[in-house]
């Protein structure tokens, strides 16, 4: 099969690569769309050096059908279409026999572990993989993923009726999150991101309001925005310390600052590991932070929104390319363009 390779750092080669061949409980999945995720990009640059071996198949996102199935795979036929959840976890660490195999200490992903679908096939257990509705096309399904990690930041994030929320980015899983407040209970919604194209996303997404953090003190403008009480809730979906931000602060320092006494923050931005953050204000706020990791569950649910038209996914993805012209699409996220959010990877 034809396969897109990361080679090495910042280096991708189109290539011939064997077929995978399923094990007993695995279906062979015949690719049809893979989006590119933010780690995709860390791989890329070599920023998971010590848990990525190269040469890689990377991608974690995708949709395909089901072309091959090993014989003890019960529930999907040959011609099923499905996405697939990229967690294998452990099921034996603490985590995991409390359910949350999200948090699993020995988890690995399809396309960062172990290769993924940059590829014409990939291989995936039967139970990782959910069959699509026709209501669902194979380009929306491979956002099934995206759309999880949106939903579980949402529900760890215990959005309760009237709360003012803050999102701290725009971009792929901002945009993920901010959609799945939208429908929630929250009275009203901030986002603030440097982008102002992204940001007009938010905006037109439903954002009660947009605020460009190069301009603007994202601190002031949230507690203008919540009458001087604070954010109810802040999710921080950026990471990224060193930002050319009005006030200088980094996202998490931000959050701390937004929250209102008592507040919840939620960190998914995987920054750097110190952040500054200002511990005496939150203390005194007794404020919580909690992190949130990829999806525990949530994909069924995401399906049936998006079966439901509940999602605008139009709106997150900027460009597509074809399979062969794999290395081009991360050439150009890695350079983020303010203009760029979600890129699809077509494999036929």
């Amino acid at each position: 099969m034809k396969a897109a390779i990361t080679v090495d750092t910042r280096k991708i080669e189109y290539a011939d690569t064997p077929d995978p061949a399923p094990g007993p409980t695995q279906a062979l999945i015949a690719l049809r769309y893979t989006g590119i995720c933010g780690s995709d990009i860390h791989v890329y640059r070599g920023e998971f050096a010590g848990r990525v071996n190269f040469p890689l198949i990377q991608g974690h996102e995708f949709s395909g059908v089901v072309s091959e199935k090993g014989k003890e795979v019960e529930g999907l036929e040959i011609g099923d279409r499905v996405c697939v959840d990229p967690i294998i976890s452990c099921r034996n660490c603490p985590a995991c026999l409390e359910g949350r195999y999200n948090a699993c200490r020995n988890l690995k992903l399809l396309g960062v572990d172990l290769h993924g679908a940059l590829a014409q096939y990939v291989c995936a257990d039967s139970e990782q993989c959910f069959i699509i509705p026709d209501a669902i096309s194979d380009r929306v399904a491979a956002l099934v993923e995206i759309f999880s990690i949106g939903m579980h930041a949402t529900s760890v994030s215990c959005i309760q009726p009237g709360d003012r929320v803050v999102v701290l980015g725009a971009g792929r899983v901002g945009l993920a999150v901010l959609q799945n407040i939208l429908l929630s209970s929250a009275e009203k919604v901030a986002v603030a991101d440097i982008s102002p194209y992204k940001l007009q996303i938010a905006e037109s997404l439903g954002a009660t309001l947009v605020i460009n953090s190069a301009e603007t003190d994202a601190v002031s403008a949230v507690e203008e925005f919540t009458g001087g009480q604070g954010a109810d809730c802040v999710i921080e979906c950026i990471g990224e310390a060193d930002l050319n931000v009005s006030g200088g602060k980094a996202p998490v320092e931000q959050a701390v600052e937004m929250i209102r006494n008592a507040g919840r923050i939620t960190v998914l931005g995987q920054g750097p590991h110190s952040y500054g953050i200002p511990w005496k204000t939150l203390v005194w706020k007794e404020a919580t932070i909690r992190t949130s990791r990829t999806n525990r569950g949530e994909f069924p649910r995401v399906i049936a929104m998006m079966a439901a038209g509940k999602y605008d996914t139009d709106a997150v993805v900027s460009a597509e390319y074809p399979l062969e012209r794999t290395a081009e699409a991360f050439a150009l996220l890695d350079k983020e363009p303010p203009d760029v959010v979600k890129v699809l990877i077509k494999a036929d």
